[in-house]
């Protein structure tokens, strides 16, 4: 292995990003008339960045997004019913139901397992 993960990626923290964006300067120009309620504002006014600039800014900074993406949907699918999930991000209910059966955690084979090891530690009964 080429050296530690920190020697690889020197990335900041996320909190220190974010708080490098509160700090800067305030907006000229005609940015300075439109209302700074975005957190990635775009190049035109009123507007947000866009996904794929966003996303090459994060790939520079060593950020993987497509794992990234793929945890954030899960957990969302973990939490909210797949209707909701297609409505809040746009995607198909059959997209958003097929993210929650890859997130659906399901038990029943793990207790059955179980159930039969301890059944068959059990010493046997009888004189």
């Amino acid at each position: 292995m080429i050296g530690s993960y920190t020697e690889r990626f020197t990335v900041p923290p996320l909190a220190t990003l974010l708080t490098r964006l509160i700090d800067q300067q305030p907006r000229q120009g005609w940015r300075g008339n439109t209302p700074g309620t975005r957190l990635f504002p775009g190049s035109r006014p009123g507007t947000h960045r866009s996904a794929s600039s966003l996303a090459r800014a994060l790939t520079s900074h060593g950020i993987p997004i497509r794992a990234s993406r793929a945890t954030a949907l899960v957990q969302l699918a973990e939490e909210m019913p797949p209707a909701v999930l297609a409505r809040l991000l746009g995607l198909h209910v059959i997209t958003a139901l097929h993210w929650r059966r890859r997130a659906a955690t399901d038990w029943t084979a793990y207790l059955q397992a179980r159930q039969r090891g301890l059944a068959d530690r059990r010493p046997p009964s009888g004189p």
